[in-house]
């Protein structure tokens, strides 16, 4: 089955939280992640948040909030309308979540990197979004204007 092409452009990259709570020690780093969107029809954006903390010993060592404002084109907004719901698809969430991956991973080590936090030096693990998301996001038209 083809997939449609959704052109876009990155509008926004807006980091709403960085705290580091603890420094790392030698040993095992757990890494939780977790991911929402958001659309707002009538200027064509589609956002992707995502939530990073790294733990030790279930202890929060670093909490991230990151988002990533996307200004997608007009007619390829419209064909993700399906009756009163906005639906994207998991190979266009999984695209715009890979940049925003990218984008939040830069951004703990530049920011580590300017308060010398051993997270600066951290091998941040890979994330799996076709694991992460594998479903159709589903939003209400009526929470998306």
């Amino acid at each position: 089955m083809a997939q449609n092409v959704i052109p876009f452009n990155v509008d926004e990259l807006v980091c709403n939280k960085f705290e580091i709570y603890g420094e790392l020690s030698p040993g095992e780093t757990d890494v939780r992640t977790g991911f929402t969107f958001g659309v707002h029809i009538p200027s064509h954006h589609v956002r992707c948040r995502i939530l990073y903390q790294y733990l030790q010993n279930e202890k929060v060592l670093l909490e991230m909030d990151f988002t990533t404002s996307y200004d997608v084109q007009p007619e390829a907004m419209q064909t993700m309308i399906k009756g009163d719901k906005f639906v994207i698809e998991p190979y266009f969430s999984q695209y715009l979540a890979t940049i925003n991956v990218g984008a939040a991973r830069g951004e703990i080590h530049a920011r580590s990197e300017m308060v010398k936090s051993a997270f600066e030096n951290a091998i941040l693990p890979p994330i799996n979004l076709v694991e992460a998301l594998p479903e159709d996001i589903v939003i209400d038209i009526d929470s998306a204007q």
